[in-house]
């Protein structure tokens, strides 16, 4: 018996979009592939050129052999590069694909450094300058995809070209989403919607049935479906519907707020449809590798810092009478009360301070009770100021982190009166240790509020990952340089 399928009604999205039959829309994939193998190139050629030089500062002129090698090294890279699905990586995610490029680039220097050792005599292969080159290459590369991304994205040149198929007013609020965030790499260009949600049955929208859909996706270059489903029993039944007209469905849940299928990977086992969910949370291996990544973080950061903790005490001590360090109860994991130090930024009677203020200025109080913070904070005296914007007044919770009552990536330590704030999720949030970094920092910092703060910590919790918090680090440093979201 022949399936018969609801017709839809094509709905255009109001929101900035290309003409579909652009020269983008026509090429998207070639170029998000062509924009990233030559991003990757350049950025193996820097590290390679770099490498070579520091090399020869530090142990004079010797064997050139690497820069000989680039040209050969480049093309090996990307090529096992798109082996591993890194071009152009849609559909990983950051983190997943950070994971893989510094998982295989990490194999290539291995296999790089094995072939120099064996073939030493013959290729004269310098293998500081292939360590450096490594070192140098897990922070370009991922940073080169980044920028170049980036810059696409915002002359709207990224991103799989996409139909987005399900209820009208979640298929424009999908679309809107990506819209906002085109390095995600999906590029909407229509929405279809079935007829038979269309209550009023008056539309003057064109209908499309199954096989004009088709043909429209075919003549206006969209390979990819975005489809909103309701229950899982509409899998079978969404993939026969669309497996002709899509290269690649991408399936979003109705109302998920991103966190239901967190830690879930699906598969087929023995001929069956499997679903697995991994609580990283209680696998005591991963968990002694953040202790590790802490122990190791916490004691160089404090020896290598230690110039600048030794300057900032003194400015401090110049500048505002007082203790250097300032300690407070927070909440920490299990729900124990951690006492946090940092440099102090305030004047010693900042509380007195903040109340006045409050008292006199409607506006800061609305402030403060949206964000529990003040842009511009009349507590914080001008050395307290810098120390902000630098995010070095957090540095002296190395000792925290060393100690065990912090990690070095996760939740910000609440204060004890908070805690009504988070709710239900506060069980959550209590399941790690606080952090020095995270989410919220690397996603806004001062300009998101405290709600928002909260989701942020309940996503961490719930995806975590030493991969996550390796990522976080590297965008930490990066948020620091540009003060991105800084007081």
């Amino acid at each position: 018996m022949e399936t018969i399928y609801p017709k839809h009604q094509l709905i255009q999205p109001s929101i900035g979009l290309k003409t579909s039959g652009g020269l983008y829309v026509k090429n998207a994939n070639k170029i998000m592939v062509s924009s990233l193998v030559l991003s990757d190139v350049l950025m193996i050629c820097v590290s390679g050129i770099i490498a070579a030089n520091l090399r020869n500062l530090l142990l004079g002129f010797g064997p050139q052999a690497l820069l000989d090698w680039l040209p050969a090294l480049a093309v090996l890279f990307t090529l096992v590069y798109g082996a591993r699905g890194l071009y152009p990586a849609v559909g990983k995610g950051l983190v997943e694909e950070f994971r893989l490029l510094t998982i295989t680039t990490s194999s290539i220097y291995l296999v790089v450094a094995s072939f120099g050792f064996i073939m030493h005599a013959v290729t004269a292969l310098s293998r500081l300058s292939v360590v450096f080159m490594w070192m140098l290459s897990l922070v370009l590369v991922p940073a080169g995809r980044i920028l170049i991304r980036t810059i696409l994205a915002r002359n709207d040149l990224w991103g799989e070209p996409a139909a987005i198929i399900g209820p009208s007013n979640v298929c424009q609020s999908v679309a809107r989403r990506y819209w906002g965030d085109l390095k995600a790499g999906i590029y909407p260009l229509a929405i279809f919607t079935p007829f038979d949600q269309d209550k009023d049955g008056k539309t003057k929208i064109p209908v499309k049935d199954m096989a004009e859909i088709m043909t429209y996706c075919a003549a206006h270059h969209i390979h990819t479906g975005v489809v909103v489903y309701s229950r899982l029993e509409e899998l079978a039944e969404l993939r026969e519907r669309y497996q002709d007209t899509f290269e690649r469905i991408i399936l979003i849940r109705e109302n998920d707020d991103g966190l239901v299928l967190s830690g879930l990977s699906v598969g087929e086992y023995d001929g069956s449809l499997r679903f697995e969910i991994r609580h990283n949370l209680l696998d005591r291996w991963a968990q002694r590798q953040k202790r590790i990544l802490d122990l190791v973080g916490s004691i160089s950061g404090l020896v290598l810092l230690s110039p600048i903790l030794a300057v900032s005490a003194l400015l401090i001590k110049l500048e505002s009478p007082g203790p250097v360090f300032y300690r407070q109860k927070r909440m920490g994991k299990n729900g124990e009360v951690v006492r946090i130090i940092k440099f102090r930024t305030m004047h010693v009677n900042a509380e007195q301070m903040l109340e006045k203020y409050l008292a006199e200025n409607q506006q800061m109080r609305e402030e403060w009770n949206s964000y529990q913070k003040l842009h511009d904070d009349p507590r914080i005296f001008r050395t307290g100021k810098m120390l902000r914007r630098f995010s070095i007044d957090e540095l002296p919770q190395l000792w925290n982190v060393l100690i065990g009552q912090m990690s070095l990536v996760g939740p910000r330590p609440i204060m004890l009166d908070q805690e009504t704030q988070y709710g239900e999720n506060l069980k959550h949030y209590v399941r790690v240790l606080p952090g020095i970094t995270g989410m919220w920092q690397i996603s806004g910092r001062n300009r998101t509020t405290f709600s928002e703060r909260a989701d942020f910590d309940l996503n961490y919790v719930m995806n975590w990952s030493i991969w996550l918090d390796i990522y976080i680090l590297v965008r930490t440093i990066w948020v620091v340089i540009t003060h991105d979201g800084a007081c």
